[in-house]
């Protein structure tokens, strides 16, 4: 998973405003997860989440010459999200009974202020955990990127580091003890 970081963002949009596909193409990659796990709060359903923010991009690239510019485009994004999630769920609402969507009242309860606050803390934990992981030894970032970014159990990892299951605990063990304290300054 890439994410990139806040500095950027500003970057890419200005490129994106131009034409650049290959800075859309950033954009979307850098953005998707945490638009993701955004959207599939709010709305608990895996594919209307995907399809609302591939349709979010595609709108956005079609619209690229009349954009303005945004200071903050990761919160500008869930704004843009959660209005199209919104949309997506009024429509839904005209052909079903409204006890089934509990998440409307959810949507519509974070301001943008809320929003920002929210994605400037996440920007601030990301960097705190990139300082963290790399005071990390080598091996145990592979365990830790291995664990939690490629979601693999510890036997797994034994085996794809050709390591002993303890010893890839242990790694694991240490490593997270050193990240809490690095959080905990």
């Amino acid at each position: 998973m890439y994410i990139c970081p806040p500095i950027m963002h500003t970057d890419l949009w200005a490129k994106i405003r131009i034409g650049d596909t290959s800075a859309m193409k950033a954009l979307y990659q850098g953005c998707y997860q945490q638009l993701y796990v955004y959207g599939f709060r709010l709305i608990a359903d895996k594919e209307k989440t995907k399809d609302n923010i591939h349709e979010l991009f595609c709108e956005l690239w079609e619209k690229r010459d009349s954009l303005q510019q945004v200071n903050h485009v990761p919160a500008y994004l869930k704004i843009c999200l959660r209005n199209k999630l919104l949309k997506q769920i009024k429509q839904d609402m005209l052909t079903a009974n409204m006890d089934d969507f509990p998440e409307v009242e959810r949507l519509k309860e974070q301001s943008y202020e809320d929003l920002l606050i929210a994605a400037q803390m996440n920007a601030a934990s990301q960097y705190k955990l990139k300082m963290g992981l790399e005071q990390l030894t080598p091996a145990q970032r592979e365990v830790i990127k291995l664990k939690f970014f490629e979601g693999l159990d510890y036997e797994a990892i034994a085996q794809t580091l050709n390591l002993k299951h303890r010893t890839v605990y242990n790694h694991a063990h240490t490593a997270i003890t050193q990240l809490r304290g690095f959080f905990n300054l």
